[in-house]
Parts: structure tokens; sequence; C-alpha cells
């Protein structure tokens, strides 16, 4: 047997006490936690209470773990927009990084976190844990039989999002900031993105959206809905932060898959309830177990995510969301911003010398953005109205 993996984890929000943690604990044979750094001295001091370490195992400073011997994966944690210095420092210190999603605000930093990995030859994970949840491998795997013939569309529904805050010793209303963030509830959900183009089995070349504010004078979006073309398939993404409908149905030439949330709510704030096959013999329940309620469901979600990054590591298998996968998923979802303010299709991958690129929904400023792009006159992501 291996010896298990040990992690360094930078950032002690929500999620990563929540969550991670608990799933390296979950996986004592894979994993053994050995250092946490994060600048708030509450949420540190948190962590090592629940981890166990000693104080001198856990630090303010984050280059302070990544200059640990006795780390061999770094698990970031943190706010998207502080994603890229922490990466590319641990990949250079020979660190295997797992790292939350988005992978980074914008696009730029993205690829430049997957070039450092690449260079230093380190696996770079990210989390897209919805790729594990029960219903989602079901439906993939029927695809993949040939169940339903060659998928044609799919619809990802997510319009009844919580608009959960940020721990409170940090800030908590950071998701509503365009410069940390990168954009509101699409951003923070764009775990819609990356399921609509697993489901549809190609790659995403086009983008087309509209975004508002959920509400007036927000800086964000509080819904988008989006359309993601392949080459010969499409998607219907639609994500909101209120009490809208949920649920994901899959179209193919030979029939049909449909997923049910309790209330038609949303996914994983709902609890799974049906999965139905629907082909020329009729309507199929394939009576998958009962969903479980959000926390239990994401943790072991999120155990399964940690404990594939732990196989691909050992093995040299990529894990189930390298961070090239990830940063096109990052791209399609910058891509919807700037159709929503362009009112136009938009390709991807999206121009490296670009403001979107580089800079991601603050670079909209440096496009021509029409004086009548709903974008502008509701004052998001920076713009204003022209006159004002």
């Amino acid at each position: 047997m291996t010896a298990p993996l040990r992690v360094g984890i930078v950032g002690c929000g929500n999620v990563a006490l929540n969550f991670h943690v608990p799933a390296y604990l979950a996986e004592p044979d894979r994993f053994a936690v050995t250092a946490l750094a994060d600048p708030t001295p509450e949420r540190l001091e948190l962590g090592r209470t629940i981890t166990g370490l000693s104080p001198e195992q856990v630090h303010g400073d984050a280059l302070a773990l990544l200059a640990r011997d006795d780390v061999d994966v770094v698990d970031v944690c943190t706010p998207q927009h502080l994603h890229r210095a922490l990466v590319v420092a641990a990949a250079a210190a020979g660190k295997h990084i797992l790292c939350e999603k988005p992978l980074a605000a914008t696009p730029a930093a993205a690829a430049a976190m997957v070039a450092a990995a690449e260079r230093a030859q380190v696996v770079l994970g990210v989390v897209h844990n919805y790729l594990f949840f029960p219903e989602i491998v079901a439906a993939r795997e029927l695809i993949d039989e040939g169940a339903i013939g060659e998928v044609r569309t799919v619809t990802v529904d997510m319009l009844g999002v919580v608009d959960s805050p940020g721990a409170a010793g940090y800030r908590p209303q950071w998701r509503h900031d365009p410069a940390a963030a990168g954009g509101g509830v699409l951003m923070d959900m764009l775990h819609g993105v990356y399921l609509a183009e697993h489901l549809l089995d190609e790659p995403v070349q086009r983008v087309s959206a509209y975004v508002d504010a959920a509400t007036p004078g927000d800086a964000v979006e509080g819904l988008a809905l989006c359309r993601l073309e392949t080459a010969r398939r499409a998607a219907l993404v639609n994500i909101g932060w209120g009490f809208g409908s949920g649920g994901i149905r899959i179209n193919g030439g030979k029939g049909r898959i449909v997923l049910r949330y309790r209330d038609e709510g949303t996914i994983p704030w709902a609890p799974f309830e049906a999965l139905s096959l629907t082909t020329e013999a009729g309507t199929e329940n394939l009576g998958l177990p009962a969903g479980r309620e959000l926390v239990p469901l994401v943790a072991e979600a999120l155990r399964a995510t940690v404990a594939d990054f732990a196989e691909a590591v050992t093995t040299g298998r990529p894990p189930a969301a390298p961070g090239r996968a990830a940063l096109h998923t990052l791209e399609a979802t910058v891509a919807a911003y700037t159709s929503a303010a362009l009112g136009e299709n938009v390709d991807i991958p999206l121009p490296v010398d670009g403001p979107v690129h580089r800079r991601g929904v603050t670079g909209l400023a440096e496009l021509d953005v029409p004086a009548t792009s709903g974008v502008r006159t509701r004052g998001l992501f920076g713009l204003t109205p022209h006159g004002s």
C-alpha cells in the first residue's frame, strides 16, 4: 500500500471546512491533512481545531505552507481571484494541486495556472464535483450505452440557486464583486456549464447568452440564460438566484433522459427524485435511490472527487476535471458574459490578446458595448450607461 498523500489546504472558508476537510478525513488510507493556511485568525484556528493539527502546522501565510516538505498536495480553497498566484507557486514547488471551481476569475489567469502545472509536470485537478452525483453518472452511462442514440440537445435548468454568502470572517459578499468573483450566479454555478458539455459529449465551440441582475443596482448578474453550441449539438443552460425551476433533459435521436428534482427544484438544493428513460418502447423510471439532502450529497461528491484526484496522482491518468478542461469551461462562461454584452454569438477559445481573456468580465469595459445593451443599461460588471 502506498503512503497517504499529505495535503495542505489553503483557505479555511465554509467550503473547505464543511466539505474538503471531511472528505480527506474520511479517506485516511489515501490522505493525511498536514497543514492549513488562512489569513483570518479565527478561521485558521477553527480549521486547526477540526483537523487536530498543532499550532506549528497552521500558517497565516500560504507561502509558508508551500515551503513545507511534508505537503504533497495543495488544495486551493480561496476565492477564485486568488487562485493564480497560489497555483503557480505550488506548481513551482513541485506540489500536485486540487483547486476549487471556478479555476480562476479570468481565462488568462487560468491559462497561466495550466501552463505552470504542465511545465512542472504536476497534476492540476479542479473540483467539478457534480460529475460524481449519482444521477449524472447514471445519465452519462445511458448515453455511452447508446440508449437514446446520438445526443442532440441538453437542457440544464438551475433557476432556484441559493445566493450563499462567504465566510463572515472574510468578505461575506465577495461573490457580488465582479473583479473578485469574475461574474455572478453563472460563474458561481458554472457546474451547469460543465455538466451540459459532459452530457453533450462534444466540446462547446460557440456561446450566446442573456443576463440580468437579480436586484436593481447589483454589480453582477443573478440570471443567465445561455446557449452552448458544439459542432453538431447544442445545450441550454439557465441559471438564476431565486425560486425558479430546475431539472435536466437530454434528447437523442432515439429517445430522451429526464432528471427530476423535488418540487421541480434545482440540483443540489432539491433532492433528486427520478431518472426516466423514454424510447419507442415507452417510458421507464430507472429507480435510482432517492436523492440525499444537500449537505450529505455534496459531501459524498467531494469525497468521490478527492478519491479520483488521488488515483490520478498515483497512477498518472488525468483527473475527472483536469486544469485544461476547467479552463475551457471558464472560457465558455466568460464567453456568455461577452455575448450578453455585445448581443452576438461568441466563439471559444477566446482571443488570448483580447480584454475579456485578460481581465474577464471587467474587460468588457474595453469592448464597444452598445448603448442599448442590457449589460450596460443595468450597470453590470462595472459598465455604465452612455452619458452617465
